[in-house]
């Protein structure tokens, strides 16, 4: 049997850990770096000579701050045009950049070069680095290995975090959720046995995630995950200093963004202030030389500012709860244990926010270092892959949950959902579409994700393109998607000539809503969405309608006279034509009349030849058409 250990990773925004669990032990080794922490800030600076990773590195933000880079997580996976990704770059000091194919770049400057890199470059450098001080703890070679990830981690994020550890030398056996690793961690640390409904509050330096999880024996089911992946306490501290530079500016009459070296300083004093801030009702911000005259800064800064200014945030993590236990079907009341996760869940307003949601702070409980927990739960996971029974441990079984649905489109761009969210994973599904044209060549299945009714509001994550014989309309295309243990997708189209295909991944424009906002939105929109697709239902039977009449003369031509089939394609023609100009854009009442209006003057010319020749199509669903006109 291969001996050789397997680590979990916690690849996080603001910081990185690592943990690995010998086989027979009782409890993970969470491994020191070289400055002897347990966990590693996760920055990487580029100088002239070397790379540096971690402490060392964020150090160097305020003297070279163009080329340290950080929150590579918050831009792994994503499009350079996304809307939030957009609103961070103006955020960092260092520069992102587009290619050719919309994918975002890190441009730093090495022996006076341009260098660029991808963000799961950055994320391997990391992973590199803490696959090296595992190595060298255990003095041997390591490759096996359980990464972590945001809950709301979508296809592409998983898919380049996955690379990520390919580009560090590692073999990811899983990708596993953060907040199930942690859940993981306090069940084993604790020895939970008995059935319990917990929710895992994971609030880290860059995204929030809530989980609710029942622990029963050694079962660990997901029953519903909802979060924010641009929520954490990176963006606390972004309130604060903006706190600071409007203070500043209010006394001094200066703007520090004005100056980068003393905007660097002033937003990692505003980390350190948080901190305090979470022991302390008041602290004091002393910055000495920051502004371009040599000025020194000096005021006092409250805890009561800090919460002020970040009020809407703690409001957003509330409201994501009542998110999540809508989904699992439960109340707060159905809940025994509230699992703090991440380092912000030490701010005392959020605590105390949870404790007057949930009606008392005994629900509250920690069970594992906040900032370990992750990497503990995923030590566990990946002993258990690579040992099994063997491992010494209980061997937990856990049942993660999809965070958003996934579909394709339909004639009407509307979305067909094949996977609803939170359907427990691994899980395939299958669907049967028809083609709509005659003789059409091929199919793409474009998959989407997200929670709207109609595509154009959902993200697109790839197509699926097969080649169909000629057929007429409503021939039947079989589509299965899968999803793994990992949340990695695969889709896959048949014919029932046995033609077959798999996924093609074409990265199409993309803008990811993160999937709470995706949630909100859906909900905010549903009476506009059901006025839409009222509307888009009536073009969709009135395209159908021209499909139909145009197909029955060309292939039950033998029962029509010459005259008749004239007239009935003559006027689908026309209709045909006048539906592909005239698309559903708004769902108004108007574009709802003139449709039926149109169906109605085909209906006129059409209904009675039908009626004449013993054919009624009006209402037949296309499956059933394609048989009768192929008979």
């Amino acid at each position: 049997m291969d001996d050789s250990p397997a680590l979990g990773i916690d690849l996080g925004t603001t910081s990185c850990c690592v943990g690995y669990l010998a086989p027979n032990s009782h409890d993970v080794d969470i491994i020191e770096n070289q400055q002897g922490d347990r966990t590693t800030p996760s920055y990487v600076a580029f100088t002239e000579e070397d790379e540096i990773i971690g402490k060392l590195a964020k150090d160097k933000v305020y003297r070279n701050y163009k080329n340290v880079v950080y929150d590579s997580k918050r831009f792994i996976g994503r499009k350079f045009d996304d809307e939030y990704l957009q609103q961070n770059i103006k955020k960092w000091s260092f520069s992102v950049i587009s290619d050719k194919d919309n994918t975002p770049l890190i441009q730093i400057f090495k022996n006076n070069e341009i260098v660029t890199y991808r963000p799961q470059e950055i994320s391997g450098k990391l992973l590199g680095y803490m696959k090296r001080i595992a190595e060298k703890r255990l003095n041997r070679s390591i490759t096996d290995v359980v990464i972590t990830v945001p809950a709301y981690f979508n296809y592409h994020q998983r898919i380049a975090t996955t690379e990520a550890g390919k580009l560090a030398g590692l073999n990811v056996l899983k990708i596993i959720n953060e907040p199930t690793a942690a859940a993981l961690a306090y069940i084993y640390k604790n020895n939970i046995t008995d059935c319990k409904n917990m929710l895992v509050f994971d609030l880290g330096g860059g995204t929030f995630d809530v989980s609710i999880v029942k622990v029963c024996n050694r079962d660990i089911t997901v029953k519903a995950i909802s979060g924010n992946t641009f929520l954490g306490g990176r963006d606390f501290d972004n309130n604060l200093s903006n706190l600071i530079i409007k203070r500043i500016k209010d006394k001094y009459d200066k703007d520090v963004r004005e100056i980068p070296a003393s905007l660097r300083r002033v937003i990692a004093r505003s980390e350190k202030l948080k901190t305090e801030l979470s022991f302390e009702t008041k602290t004091h911000l002393d910055l000495h030389n920051i502004l371009l005259d040599g000025e020194d800064i000096n005021f006092e800064i409250t805890r009561k500012e800090f919460e002020s200014g970040n009020e809407r945030l703690f409001g957003m993590c509330i409201q994501t709860i009542q998110n999540c236990l809508n989904d699992a079907k439960l109340c707060k009341n159905d809940i025994e244990k509230v699992l703090l996760i991440g380092g912000s869940t030490r701010i005392p307003r959020i605590r105390q926010m949870l404790a007057d949601y949930f009606g008392g702070d005994d629900k509250l409980t920690q069970g594992v270092n906040p900032d370990e927990a992750v990497a503990y739960g995923a030590a566990v996971q990946a002993c258990i892959i690579k040992r099994g029974e063997d491992a010494g441990a209980p061997v937990h079984s856990i049942m993660e949950v999809t965070p958003l649905s996934l579909g394709t489109d339909t004639i009407g761009d509307r979305m067909s959902v094949i996977i609803a969210r939170n359907t427990p994973i691994p899980v395939t599904k299958t669907k049967n579409y028809m083609t709509i044209s005659d003789k059409q060549k091929e199919m793409d299945v474009n998959v989407y994700e997200g929670e709207r009714s109609l595509i154009k509001y959902n993200t697109k994550i790839g197509t699926c393109a097969i080649v169909l014989p000629p057929k007429p309309p409503g021939y039947s295309v079989e589509v299965s998607f899968h999803i793994d243990e990992s949340g990695i997708l695969r889709v896959g189209a048949m014919t029932d000539a046995g033609v077959y295909s798999n996924l093609v991944m074409k990265y199409e424009k993309y803008t990811e809503q993160q999937a709470d906002d995706a949630l909100r939105v859906a909900l905010e929109n549903k009476e506009k969405d059901e006025k839409e697709n009222e509307v888009i239902s009536q073009w969709v039977k009135l395209k159908e309608y021209c499909i139909k009449t145009k197909s029955l003369c060309t292939y039950k031509s033998e029962f029509l006279s010459v005259e008749d089939k004239n007239v009935m394609s003559n006027i689908s023609n026309m209709i045909s034509e006048w539906v592909s100009n005239n698309k559903v854009e708004t769902g108004s009442e108007e574009e709802k009349n003139a449709i039926i209006e149109k169906k109605t003057e085909m209906e006129k010319v059409c209904e009675p030849i039908l009626i004449k020749y013993g054919f009624s199509i009006g209402d037949m669903c296309i499956s059933d058409f394609y048989r009768l006109i192929t008979q």
